[in-house]
Protein backbone atom coordinates (compact mmCIF):
# COMPACT_ATOMS: atom_id res chain seq x y z
CA UNK A 1 0.00 0.00 0.00
CA UNK A 2 2.90 2.49 0.92
CA UNK A 3 3.87 1.30 -2.38
CA UNK A 4 1.43 2.41 -4.36
CA UNK A 5 0.97 5.49 -2.46
CA UNK A 6 4.43 6.57 -3.33
CA UNK A 7 3.79 6.36 -6.68
CA UNK A 8 0.90 7.79 -7.10
CA UNK A 9 2.64 10.97 -5.18
CA UNK A 10 5.57 10.71 -7.39
CA UNK A 11 3.26 10.43 -10.81
CA UNK A 12 1.14 13.66 -9.12
CA UNK A 13 3.95 15.81 -8.33
CA UNK A 14 5.56 15.11 -11.59
CA UNK A 15 2.48 16.53 -13.11
CA UNK A 16 2.61 19.49 -10.82
CA UNK A 17 5.83 20.70 -11.87
CA UNK A 18 4.66 21.31 -15.48
CA UNK A 19 2.02 22.90 -14.87
CA UNK A 20 3.53 24.84 -11.86
CA UNK A 21 6.50 26.47 -14.12
CA UNK A 22 4.14 27.18 -16.90
CA UNK A 23 1.24 28.62 -14.78
CA UNK A 24 4.55 30.92 -12.75
CA UNK A 25 5.71 32.09 -16.12
CA UNK A 26 1.99 33.35 -16.97
CA UNK A 27 1.66 34.76 -14.14
CA UNK A 28 4.57 36.63 -13.91
CA UNK A 29 4.21 37.43 -17.77
CA UNK A 30 1.00 39.63 -16.91
CA UNK A 31 2.60 42.74 -15.62
CA UNK A 32 5.43 42.46 -17.75
CA UNK A 33 3.35 42.30 -20.47
CA UNK A 34 0.40 44.59 -19.87
CA UNK A 35 3.67 47.70 -18.69
CA UNK A 36 5.24 46.94 -21.87
CA UNK A 37 2.39 46.54 -24.29
CA UNK A 38 -0.24 48.22 -22.72
CA UNK A 39 -3.31 47.44 -21.47
CA UNK A 40 -5.42 47.34 -25.17
CA UNK A 41 -2.60 45.55 -26.68
CA UNK A 42 -2.56 43.02 -23.57
CA UNK A 43 -6.14 42.38 -24.24
CA UNK A 44 -5.40 41.68 -27.83
CA UNK A 45 -2.86 39.48 -27.19
CA UNK A 46 -5.46 37.99 -24.79
CA UNK A 47 -8.13 37.50 -27.57
CA UNK A 48 -5.64 36.04 -30.14
CA UNK A 49 -4.88 33.43 -27.59
CA UNK A 50 -8.72 32.62 -26.68
CA UNK A 51 -9.77 32.67 -30.47
CA UNK A 52 -7.09 30.43 -31.49
CA UNK A 53 -7.66 27.74 -28.09
CA UNK A 54 -10.54 27.38 -29.93
CA UNK A 55 -9.51 27.21 -33.46
CA UNK A 56 -7.12 24.44 -31.08
CA UNK A 57 -9.62 22.24 -30.92
CA UNK A 58 -9.86 21.24 -34.47
CA UNK A 59 -6.72 20.71 -35.08
CA UNK A 60 -6.68 18.30 -31.66
CA UNK A 61 -9.75 16.85 -32.70
CA UNK A 62 -10.52 15.21 -29.70
CA UNK A 63 -6.93 13.53 -29.00
CA UNK A 64 -6.04 16.26 -26.47
CA UNK A 65 -9.20 15.18 -24.28
CA UNK A 66 -9.78 11.53 -24.89
CA UNK A 67 -6.11 10.56 -26.14
CA UNK A 68 -4.58 10.34 -22.81
CA UNK A 69 -6.73 7.56 -21.17
CA UNK A 70 -6.80 5.96 -24.72
CA UNK A 71 -2.66 5.62 -24.57
CA UNK A 72 -3.44 4.39 -21.11
CA UNK A 73 -5.61 1.45 -22.03
CA UNK A 74 -3.03 0.00 -25.55
CA UNK A 75 -0.63 -1.87 -25.57
CA UNK A 76 2.86 0.06 -25.08
CA UNK A 77 3.92 -1.41 -28.46
CA UNK A 78 1.13 0.07 -30.05
CA UNK A 79 0.99 3.84 -28.84
CA UNK A 80 3.66 5.25 -31.30
CA UNK A 81 2.10 3.93 -34.00
CA UNK A 82 -1.50 5.79 -32.94
CA UNK A 83 0.62 9.10 -32.16
CA UNK A 84 2.24 8.77 -35.82
CA UNK A 85 -1.40 8.87 -36.96
CA UNK A 86 -2.82 11.39 -34.56
CA UNK A 87 0.61 13.52 -36.15
CA UNK A 88 -0.51 13.16 -39.29
CA UNK A 89 -4.14 14.12 -38.97
CA UNK A 90 -3.22 17.06 -36.43
CA UNK A 91 -0.66 18.54 -39.10
CA UNK A 92 -3.16 18.43 -41.89
CA UNK A 93 -5.77 19.98 -39.76
CA UNK A 94 -3.61 22.83 -38.74
CA UNK A 95 -2.93 24.52 -42.14
CA UNK A 96 -6.58 24.30 -42.61
CA UNK A 97 -7.67 25.90 -39.59
CA UNK A 98 -4.92 28.62 -39.42
CA UNK A 99 -6.41 30.82 -42.16
CA UNK A 100 -10.15 30.41 -40.32
CA UNK A 101 -8.91 31.62 -37.05
CA UNK A 102 -6.67 34.73 -38.41
CA UNK A 103 -9.29 35.74 -40.69
CA UNK A 104 -11.85 35.46 -37.55
CA UNK A 105 -9.36 37.33 -35.61
CA UNK A 106 -9.32 40.31 -38.70
CA UNK A 107 -12.77 40.65 -38.54
CA UNK A 108 -13.43 41.02 -34.61
CA UNK A 109 -10.42 43.81 -34.40
CA UNK A 110 -9.83 45.22 -37.90
CA UNK A 111 -6.49 45.47 -36.74
CA UNK A 112 -2.88 44.43 -37.51
CA UNK A 113 -3.52 41.21 -39.97
CA UNK A 114 0.01 40.43 -40.14
CA UNK A 115 0.28 39.52 -36.22
CA UNK A 116 -3.06 38.27 -36.04
CA UNK A 117 -1.80 35.46 -38.77
CA UNK A 118 1.33 35.11 -36.79
CA UNK A 119 -0.91 35.30 -33.53
CA UNK A 120 -3.16 32.30 -34.87
CA UNK A 121 -0.32 29.96 -36.16
CA UNK A 122 1.86 30.16 -32.70
CA UNK A 123 -1.17 29.46 -30.55
CA UNK A 124 -2.57 26.73 -32.58
CA UNK A 125 1.33 24.86 -32.33
CA UNK A 126 0.55 23.54 -28.77
CA UNK A 127 -1.95 21.45 -30.57
CA UNK A 128 0.58 19.35 -32.36
CA UNK A 129 2.40 18.19 -29.14
CA UNK A 130 1.95 14.91 -27.35
CA UNK A 131 1.44 16.54 -24.02
CA UNK A 132 -1.57 13.95 -23.80
CA UNK A 133 0.38 11.15 -24.71
CA UNK A 134 3.12 11.63 -21.93
CA UNK A 135 -0.10 11.70 -19.78
CA UNK A 136 -1.18 8.58 -20.67
CA UNK A 137 1.85 6.70 -20.51
CA UNK A 138 2.07 8.15 -17.06
CA UNK A 139 5.67 10.16 -17.94
CA UNK A 140 5.46 13.18 -16.30
CA UNK A 141 9.31 13.39 -16.27
CA UNK A 142 8.90 13.34 -20.58
CA UNK A 143 6.18 15.83 -20.43
CA UNK A 144 8.68 18.45 -17.93
CA UNK A 145 11.91 17.68 -20.68
CA UNK A 146 10.23 17.17 -23.88
CA UNK A 147 7.28 20.10 -23.88
CA UNK A 148 7.20 22.11 -21.09
CA UNK A 149 10.95 23.16 -21.11
CA UNK A 150 10.77 24.20 -24.74
CA UNK A 151 7.34 25.75 -24.03
CA UNK A 152 8.83 27.80 -21.56
CA UNK A 153 11.86 29.06 -22.65
CA UNK A 154 10.33 30.60 -25.82
CA UNK A 155 7.48 32.37 -23.44
CA UNK A 156 10.51 33.38 -21.31
CA UNK A 157 12.28 34.78 -24.58
CA UNK A 158 9.12 36.29 -26.24
CA UNK A 159 8.70 38.16 -22.68
CA UNK A 160 12.48 39.37 -22.40
CA UNK A 161 11.98 40.91 -26.03
CA UNK A 162 8.52 42.97 -25.65
CA UNK A 163 10.08 44.28 -22.26
CA UNK A 164 12.67 45.82 -24.95
CA UNK A 165 11.09 46.25 -27.95
CA UNK A 166 7.26 46.82 -26.62
CA UNK A 167 6.05 44.95 -29.61
CA UNK A 168 3.58 42.51 -29.60
CA UNK A 169 5.02 40.09 -32.78
CA UNK A 170 8.24 40.36 -30.75
CA UNK A 171 6.62 37.93 -28.00
CA UNK A 172 4.74 36.01 -30.19
CA UNK A 173 8.06 35.26 -32.34
CA UNK A 174 9.90 34.08 -28.80
CA UNK A 175 6.86 31.73 -27.80
CA UNK A 176 6.42 30.24 -31.49
CA UNK A 177 9.67 29.80 -31.63
CA UNK A 178 9.33 27.27 -28.00
CA UNK A 179 6.31 25.85 -29.41
CA UNK A 180 7.75 24.62 -32.35
CA UNK A 181 10.73 23.17 -30.43
CA UNK A 182 8.50 21.25 -28.03
CA UNK A 183 6.32 19.63 -30.72
CA UNK A 184 9.61 18.49 -32.46
CA UNK A 185 11.01 17.04 -29.66
CA UNK A 186 7.82 15.57 -28.54
CA UNK A 187 7.76 13.32 -32.17
CA UNK A 188 11.45 12.72 -32.08
CA UNK A 189 10.91 11.13 -28.17
CA UNK A 190 7.76 9.25 -28.97
CA UNK A 191 8.63 7.83 -32.07
CA UNK A 192 12.46 7.10 -31.79
CA UNK A 193 12.78 3.61 -32.41
CA UNK A 194 9.85 2.62 -33.17
CA UNK A 195 9.13 0.89 -36.80
CA UNK A 196 5.23 1.80 -36.77
CA UNK A 197 4.90 -2.08 -37.69
CA UNK A 198 3.12 -3.21 -34.03
CA UNK A 199 -0.13 -1.34 -35.19
CA UNK A 200 -1.52 -1.57 -38.61
CA UNK A 201 -1.53 2.07 -40.42
CA UNK A 202 -5.03 3.87 -40.19
CA UNK A 203 -6.45 6.53 -43.18
CA UNK A 204 -6.55 9.72 -41.95
CA UNK A 205 -10.67 9.50 -42.83
CA UNK A 206 -10.95 6.30 -40.09
CA UNK A 207 -8.72 7.78 -37.85
CA UNK A 208 -10.65 11.18 -37.69
CA UNK A 209 -14.29 9.49 -37.96
CA UNK A 210 -13.25 7.60 -34.70
CA UNK A 211 -12.76 10.88 -33.19
CA UNK A 212 -15.87 12.29 -34.00
CA UNK A 213 -17.63 12.65 -30.50
CA UNK A 214 -14.56 13.46 -29.01
CA UNK A 215 -13.94 15.98 -30.84
CA UNK A 216 -17.98 17.16 -30.68
CA UNK A 217 -17.19 17.04 -27.00
CA UNK A 218 -14.48 19.15 -26.92
CA UNK A 219 -15.80 22.11 -29.70
CA UNK A 220 -19.43 22.57 -28.56
CA UNK A 221 -17.40 22.67 -25.15
CA UNK A 222 -15.09 25.69 -26.68
CA UNK A 223 -17.96 27.23 -27.90
CA UNK A 224 -19.34 28.19 -25.01
CA UNK A 225 -15.13 28.77 -23.28
CA UNK A 226 -14.67 31.19 -26.55
CA UNK A 227 -18.06 32.96 -26.50
CA UNK A 228 -18.26 35.12 -23.66
CA UNK A 229 -14.55 36.82 -24.77
CA UNK A 230 -15.80 37.45 -28.96
CA UNK A 231 -19.48 38.96 -27.03
CA UNK A 232 -17.91 41.31 -25.08
CA UNK A 233 -15.40 42.20 -27.69
CA UNK A 234 -18.20 42.64 -30.30
CA UNK A 235 -20.52 44.36 -27.42
CA UNK A 236 -18.60 46.19 -24.84
CA UNK A 237 -15.06 46.33 -26.26
CA UNK A 238 -14.06 48.92 -23.48
CA UNK A 239 -14.66 46.37 -21.09
CA UNK A 240 -12.90 43.54 -22.86
CA UNK A 241 -9.75 44.05 -21.27
CA UNK A 242 -10.96 43.44 -17.70
CA UNK A 243 -13.17 40.51 -18.84
CA UNK A 244 -9.89 38.93 -20.50
CA UNK A 245 -7.84 39.63 -17.14
CA UNK A 246 -11.01 37.37 -15.35
CA UNK A 247 -11.09 35.02 -17.88
CA UNK A 248 -7.12 34.40 -17.47
CA UNK A 249 -7.13 34.00 -13.77
CA UNK A 250 -9.90 31.59 -14.62
CA UNK A 251 -7.94 29.82 -16.66
CA UNK A 252 -4.93 29.53 -14.90
CA UNK A 253 -6.90 27.79 -11.90
CA UNK A 254 -8.17 25.65 -14.61
CA UNK A 255 -4.49 24.69 -15.61
CA UNK A 256 -3.57 24.27 -11.95
CA UNK A 257 -5.85 21.78 -12.24
CA UNK A 258 -4.37 19.55 -15.24
CA UNK A 259 -2.12 17.68 -13.05
CA UNK A 260 -4.96 16.00 -10.79
CA UNK A 261 -6.95 15.66 -14.09
CA UNK A 262 -3.98 13.94 -15.71
CA UNK A 263 -3.49 11.63 -12.38
CA UNK A 264 -6.67 10.34 -12.37
CA UNK A 265 -6.47 9.88 -16.36
CA UNK A 266 -4.16 7.64 -15.47
CA UNK A 267 -5.03 5.98 -12.60
CA UNK A 268 -8.93 5.39 -12.95
CA UNK A 269 -8.45 3.19 -15.94
CA UNK A 270 -6.01 1.11 -14.52
CA UNK A 271 -7.37 -2.49 -15.41
CA UNK A 272 -6.37 -4.31 -12.04
CA UNK A 273 -8.09 -2.02 -10.15
CA UNK A 274 -11.52 -1.84 -8.91
CA UNK A 275 -12.96 0.75 -11.31
CA UNK A 276 -16.32 1.46 -9.81
CA UNK A 277 -14.38 2.79 -6.74
CA UNK A 278 -11.82 4.59 -8.46
CA UNK A 279 -14.69 6.44 -10.40
CA UNK A 280 -16.50 7.60 -6.88
CA UNK A 281 -13.63 9.03 -5.39
CA UNK A 282 -12.15 10.59 -8.49
CA UNK A 283 -15.61 12.18 -8.26
CA UNK A 284 -16.05 13.12 -4.54
CA UNK A 285 -12.29 14.32 -5.42
CA UNK A 286 -13.02 16.60 -8.56
CA UNK A 287 -16.27 18.19 -6.30
CA UNK A 288 -14.09 18.91 -3.14
CA UNK A 289 -11.56 20.34 -5.40
CA UNK A 290 -13.97 22.62 -7.06
CA UNK A 291 -15.81 24.12 -4.38
CA UNK A 292 -12.29 24.72 -2.99
CA UNK A 293 -10.33 26.07 -6.28
CA UNK A 294 -13.94 28.12 -7.03
CA UNK A 295 -13.95 30.02 -3.14
CA UNK A 296 -10.44 31.23 -4.21
CA UNK A 297 -11.17 32.40 -7.50
CA UNK A 298 -14.63 34.47 -5.92
CA UNK A 299 -12.37 35.63 -3.44
CA UNK A 300 -9.12 36.31 -4.78
CA UNK A 301 -9.41 38.08 -8.29
CA UNK A 302 -10.05 41.22 -7.77
CA UNK A 303 -6.65 41.24 -5.44
CA UNK A 304 -4.85 39.77 -7.55
CA UNK A 305 -6.17 41.23 -11.02
CA UNK A 306 -5.24 44.53 -9.53
CA UNK A 307 -1.78 43.40 -8.37
CA UNK A 308 -0.47 41.92 -11.56
CA UNK A 309 -1.67 44.60 -13.77
CA UNK A 310 0.40 47.04 -11.68
CA UNK A 311 -3.26 48.62 -11.00
CA UNK A 312 -4.34 49.10 -14.37
CA UNK A 313 -7.33 46.54 -14.51
CA UNK A 314 -9.47 45.25 -11.53
CA UNK A 315 -11.82 42.57 -12.06
CA UNK A 316 -14.56 43.13 -9.66
CA UNK A 317 -16.45 40.82 -7.18
CA UNK A 318 -19.99 40.56 -9.58
CA UNK A 319 -17.29 39.07 -11.91
CA UNK A 320 -15.20 36.83 -10.14
CA UNK A 321 -17.92 35.02 -7.92
CA UNK A 322 -19.62 33.40 -11.05
CA UNK A 323 -16.60 32.26 -12.36
CA UNK A 324 -15.75 31.15 -8.98
CA UNK A 325 -19.34 28.96 -9.22
CA UNK A 326 -18.30 27.82 -13.12
CA UNK A 327 -15.17 26.30 -11.57
CA UNK A 328 -17.16 23.98 -10.15
CA UNK A 329 -18.49 22.61 -12.80
CA UNK A 330 -14.98 22.74 -15.50
CA UNK A 331 -13.29 20.67 -12.18
CA UNK A 332 -16.14 17.90 -11.70
CA UNK A 333 -16.62 17.49 -15.62
CA UNK A 334 -12.91 17.80 -16.07
CA UNK A 335 -12.13 14.30 -13.88
CA UNK A 336 -15.86 12.58 -14.33
CA UNK A 337 -15.49 13.10 -17.96
CA UNK A 338 -12.28 12.67 -19.00
CA UNK A 339 -10.93 10.29 -16.67
CA UNK A 340 -13.98 8.14 -15.85
CA UNK A 341 -16.97 8.74 -18.93
CA UNK A 342 -13.89 7.82 -21.42
CA UNK A 343 -12.83 4.75 -19.80
CA UNK A 344 -16.07 3.18 -20.09
CA UNK A 345 -17.16 4.22 -23.74
CA UNK A 346 -19.06 6.64 -22.47
CA UNK A 347 -17.72 10.02 -25.18
CA UNK A 348 -21.41 10.12 -26.43
CA UNK A 349 -22.29 11.30 -23.15
CA UNK A 350 -19.48 13.60 -23.24
CA UNK A 351 -20.19 15.25 -26.67
CA UNK A 352 -24.56 14.96 -25.04
CA UNK A 353 -23.32 17.11 -21.86
CA UNK A 354 -21.31 20.20 -23.99
CA UNK A 355 -24.50 20.45 -26.09
CA UNK A 356 -26.53 20.64 -22.98
CA UNK A 357 -23.73 23.23 -22.20
CA UNK A 358 -24.03 25.48 -25.36
CA UNK A 359 -27.88 25.51 -25.92
CA UNK A 360 -28.35 26.55 -22.14
CA UNK A 361 -25.07 28.88 -21.72
CA UNK A 362 -24.77 30.55 -25.42
CA UNK A 363 -27.79 32.01 -25.99
CA UNK A 364 -27.72 33.49 -22.77
CA UNK A 365 -24.39 34.62 -23.07
CA UNK A 366 -24.87 36.48 -26.37
CA UNK A 367 -27.94 38.42 -24.95
CA UNK A 368 -26.28 39.41 -21.63
CA UNK A 369 -23.33 41.10 -23.17
CA UNK A 370 -25.57 42.70 -25.94
CA UNK A 371 -27.73 43.93 -22.94
CA UNK A 372 -24.42 45.35 -21.53
CA UNK A 373 -23.86 43.51 -18.24
CA UNK A 374 -20.64 41.85 -17.78
CA UNK A 375 -21.18 39.96 -14.48
CA UNK A 376 -24.88 38.58 -16.51
CA UNK A 377 -22.13 36.79 -19.12
CA UNK A 378 -20.13 35.31 -16.57
CA UNK A 379 -23.29 33.84 -14.44
CA UNK A 380 -24.10 32.49 -17.88
CA UNK A 381 -20.80 30.71 -18.19
CA UNK A 382 -21.42 29.61 -14.34
CA UNK A 383 -24.57 27.87 -15.73
CA UNK A 384 -23.31 26.21 -18.62
CA UNK A 385 -20.61 24.48 -16.69
CA UNK A 386 -23.24 23.65 -14.26
CA UNK A 387 -24.91 21.63 -16.45
CA UNK A 388 -22.56 20.05 -18.16
CA UNK A 389 -21.23 18.46 -14.99
CA UNK A 390 -24.41 17.84 -13.71
CA UNK A 391 -25.31 15.58 -16.90
CA UNK A 392 -22.17 13.54 -16.74
CA UNK A 393 -22.15 12.59 -12.81
CA UNK A 394 -25.84 11.26 -13.66
CA UNK A 395 -24.60 9.18 -16.98
CA UNK A 396 -21.53 7.92 -14.38
CA UNK A 397 -24.14 7.52 -11.78
CA UNK A 398 -26.06 5.29 -14.12
CA UNK A 399 -23.36 3.16 -15.40
CA UNK A 400 -21.71 2.45 -11.88
CA UNK A 401 -25.46 1.27 -10.40
CA UNK A 402 -25.78 -0.85 -13.71
CA UNK A 403 -22.05 -2.75 -13.35
CA UNK A 404 -23.52 -3.13 -10.04
CA UNK A 405 -26.57 -5.14 -10.92
CA UNK A 406 -24.45 -7.11 -13.20
CA UNK A 407 -21.61 -7.88 -10.94
CA UNK A 408 -24.56 -8.90 -8.14
CA UNK A 409 -26.10 -11.06 -10.78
Amino acid sequence: MSGAVRTAAGRLSGFTVSVGVVTLIGIISIPLLTASLGRTTWGTLALIQTVSQFGGILVAFGWGATGAATVAGIPVAERPAFYRTSLRARAVLYLLVLPVIAVILVLLTRGDVLVFVLGAAVYLLPNLGATWYFTGEGRPMRLLLCDTLPTVTGAVAGIIGAVVTGELWVYLVGQGLGFVAAVLIDAVVVLRGSSGRSMAPMRLRTALSGQRHAVSATLVSGLYVTLPMVAVQAFLPGLQPMYAFADRLFKYASVALLPIQQYFQSWVPDPGADFRRRARIATLAAVIIGVIGGACIAALSPWVSTLLSVGRITVPWEVSLPLGVAFVGIATAAIVGYACLVVIGRVRALAASTLIGALVGAPLILLFAALGSVPAVAWAVALSELCVAGYQVLVLRAELRTSEKEAAA
